[in-house]
């Protein structure tokens, strides 16, 4: 008997979850092309990260999903945005100069450093809005924790991408969850591993030395 007690709630909480999912898969793009699409993206992404981080801290967001994401995604909307601004700029610039060096310059050396950097800006853009989402900072210095976190968050780091990859092998066997949960699919290991990461700075005091 307690053990059919234990698979209904199990059951439950899994059906809520998944219905969460879903939810969020639908909020997210319905505020992504309310936000006219580019400036929609990064605003929506980082309220599905921050009802994620919220669950982890076990902290509630209110009895009704939709009027928590709509007011999150309005005070995520400007900064996010500027970091977004950013962080593209950033990568659009490296990205232009890797080509650059593989069409013109052709330097083995100077490739590699290029595509290093490159990987090490995406990266840091990975840790970039969960360190939003935690702390209140400059931009600059959002960019500064974002980066440390990158150098020394390997195990983490590798652990998104592993998710991330897992996440969409189970998207290619199942398209349906490509329409109804794939983007909290990819966000939830991105926000489980940068909040370990965060942890694990903050535990070493690490993050602001």
């Amino acid at each position: 008997m307690e053990e059919n007690k234990q698979l209904y709630r199990f059951s439950y909480r899994l059906g809520d979850w998944l219905l969460s999912l879903i939810k969020l898969q639908f909020f997210c793009l319905f505020f992504i092309i309310r936000g006219g699409v580019l400036f929609g993206i990064f605003p929506a992404i980082t309220t599905v990260m921050h009802y994620f981080l919220l669950t982890f801290q076990r902290k509630e967001t209110g009895p009704a999903l939709y009027p928590w994401f709509k007011n999150t995604y309005k005070n995520h909307f400007l900064k996010t945005n500027q970091l977004a601004l950013i962080l593209c700029g950033m990568v659009g610039f490296l990205w232009v100069d890797l080509r650059i060096s593989s069409t013109f310059v052709q330097n083995s050396l100077i490739h590699f450093v290029l595509t290093v950097f490159l990987i090490m800006a995406l990266l840091t853009g990975v840790y970039l809005f969960p360190v939003y989402l935690r702390y209140s900072l400059s931009h600059l210095h959002y960019f500064k924790v974002a980066f440390l976190l990158m150098m020394i968050s390997l195990p983490q780091t590798i652990a998104i991408i592993l998710g991330i990859f897992v996440a969409s092998v189970i998207a290619t066997f199942f398209p349906i969850l490509v329409v109804t949960a794939f983007i909290p699919m990819v966000i939830f290991p991105i926000s489980w591993f940068t909040f370990q990461a965060i942890q694990r700075g903050e535990e070493k005091k690490a993050l602001f030395e």
